[in-house]
């Protein structure tokens, strides 16, 4: 992306730099997600455009992420092919992003996606005028009365599976996709795998929406370290883009980022916590990425690796003696390498081939266009209410442009740190910097 560097009285204003506005509802998996803060999302000053080449209020493009020669192990139309031992589970996470909404939750088997018992609606729990926490707590009493439900059909199965015309119409639908299955307890075996996956539709939609407004400066940072852009799409399986998404175990940011493995790269303190910055965090996953292929040697591995580990999938190599992740996921038994990461880099390759088909799942899809912003570093200290009364705008937009500012920070209980790169507007830089002499 080419950049319009100013310089004047020490300060730079960066052209065609993102603005970060997170969408106020929900987290795009509330099973896994939780909402810490509510901002309103200001209105898109720039307009709609194309996700690749810009022009108003059109269709985007195809993808065509154009990956140089440098591209550590890149082969176009090969790197991430999906493996047919793979298919049944990229066809499942399609549908999940595809089919079904935040509202419906999808009732499956957790090793056999193929077999899925039904979907379960819950927008009338959910349209219910009552708290979130407490609509959270309803719609998963009501999921888990539902599993109980398949649990029970899945005991009668079992205790009818040598009288086949015994079996309720109601349970033919379960019974039939068992039928290729040749064990003699195949009913009782499912019975712990009964999980609900939240669906993920309107919240795909919106990531793609707000990630106009990231995924041009995004691949171009994959780029100058030599990562697949493809790999900048691993936003919308971590987070859907959602800027205030942040995990029960601590992960932060669209790129999902845990603390520890965040302060390897980012600055993560009281003050300021660089995970929440989109651009900031994109360099750090760049270069996490790079470390994973540099150490597994291959691109599943090290995009499996960004969820599980790098360290775990060393040894699910060393254990198994193959680098095939078909394989792995198949054969590596341990307690960390759940459901989440033997689906990762599938659900993954989900989202590249619903991105390259968009029309055939969402019509005409619009993107945000980026939007142009100054970058001062601010000379001393200073408190958030003042620099926002110096830089001539109201506290919450400019919370919105500086999303690695900590709560600690913007409620004013502790101060900017002198050095800082503040990010307002482009019309307010000069503003800002001559406001930063009277604070």
């Amino acid at each position: 992306m080419k950049s319009l560097i100013l310089f004047l009285m020490g300060y730079s204003a960066l052209a065609w730099a993102i603005l970060p506005l997170p969408y106020p509802d929900e987290p795009w998996d509330t099973d896994e997600l939780i909402q810490v803060t509510e901002k309103p999302d200001p209105r898109n000053i720039q307009g709609y455009s194309e996700l690749y080449s810009g022009g108003q209020l059109r269709e985007m493009e195809l993808p065509r992420f154009e990956n140089p020669s440098g591209t550590l192990g890149y082969i176009e139309g090969y790197t991430f092919r999906v493996p047919p031992e793979l298919q049944s589970r990229v066809d499942f996470w399609k549908r999940i992003y595809t089919q079904y909404t935040s509202s419906q939750s999808v009732l499956h088997d957790t090793k056999n996606l193929s077999i899925v018992y039904g979907v379960v609606d819950t927008s009338h729990i959910e349209n219910q005028r009552l708290s979130r926490r407490r609509v959270r707590r309803m719609v998963n009493r009501h999921l888990r009365d539902e599993k109980k439900k398949i649990v029970r059909n899945l005991l009668t199965l079992d205790g009818l599976h040598d009288r086949p015309l015994s079996i309720p119409m109601l349970l033919l639908p379960i019974f039939k996709q068992f039928v290729h299955l040749d064990s003699r307890d195949k009913f009782m075996r499912a019975v712990p795998y009964v999980r609900s996956q939240i669906g993920q539709k309107d919240r795909i939609v919106k990531g793609f929406l707000y990630g106009g407004r990231y995924f041009p400066e995004m691949m171009e940072i994959f780029e100058s370290y030599g990562v697949p852009k493809e790999l900048t799409r691993l936003t919308l399986v971590e987070s859907g883009f959602d800027i205030n998404a942040r995990s029960k175990v601590g992960a932060s940011g669209v790129w999902q980022f845990m603390r520890s493995t965040g302060k390897r790269y980012l600055r993560i303190d009281r003050a300021v916590d660089e995970r929440n910055d989109p651009i900031l965090a994109t360099h750090a996953a760049a270069k996490l990425l790079r470390k994973n292929f540099e150490v597994l040697g291959s691109w599943p591995l090290a995009v499996t690796a960004y969820n599980h580990g790098r360290a775990g999938m060393a040894t699910a190599v060393q254990e198994l003696g193959t680098k095939d992740l078909a394989a792995i996921i198949e054969g590596f038994k341990s307690d960390t390498f759940g459901f989440a990461s033997s689906n990762f880099y599938a659900s993954f390759l989900a989202i590249l081939e619903v991105e390259r088909d968009y029309r055939k799942y969402f019509g005409k899809l619009l993107v945000d266009s980026p939007i142009e912003i100054g970058k001062a570093s601010l000379p001393r200290e200073a408190a958030f209410t003042d620099v926002a009364f110096a830089c001539h705008m109201k506290e919450n937009d400019l919370e919105q442009f500086n999303p690695a500012l900590t709560r600690w920070v913007t409620s004013g209980r502790g101060k900017i740190p002198a050095g800082y790169e503040l990010k307002v507007p482009i019309e307010n830089l000069d503003r800002c910097v001559s406001g930063f002499l009277n604070i």
